[in-house]
């Protein structure tokens, strides 16, 4: 089972990188200095905005839980995982709801150590959030 928001995230950064045009265009077409310099502060919120945007993807392959977040301009390759251990050491795990952006709270029991991993849900819709709660707890009722 593999969960994305990666088609919400890509189409947000090509309405951004539009969005961009215009600030650019006013500061052409501007010859006052304050609005120029609004034109420019927002020109740097969208680039700030596009340099730290990332899709989420969580996998639940078999018997590896794995999330990986890669930018939607990067070339296609293989990613890293942020995120990668067994589904067995998974102990509880519970999804929190916000406004903006949900949150999956993951509580882990090694050998050694307890260990809590949040993962931000950005972007995600409730059909795949429910789908990765039911994917998980037919993983931890095994």
């Amino acid at each position: 089972m593999k969960i994305s928001n990666a088609k919400i995230v890509k189409a947000a950064t090509y309405v951004l990188l539009f969005a961009a045009g215009f600030p650019i265009l006013g500061i052409v077409l501007s010859h006052q200095f304050f609005l120029d310099l609004f034109f420019c502060g927002i020109i740097a919120l969208i680039l700030f905005i596009l340099i730290r945007i990332r899709s989420t993807e969580v996998e639940d392959s078999g018997g590896c839980f794995t999330v990986r977040r890669i930018h939607p301009l990067a070339p296609k390759g293989y990613v890293r995982p942020k995120v990668e251990f067994p589904i067995s050491l998974i102990r509880q795990f519970m999804v929190k709801e916000g406004w903006i952006a949900d949150h999956l709270n993951l509580k882990i029991q090694s050998q050694s150590s307890r260990k809590s991993i949040n993962v931000d849900l950005v972007l995600f819709d409730r059909k795949q959030i429910r789908t990765l709660q039911s994917a998980m707890q037919n993983q931890i009722s095994y």
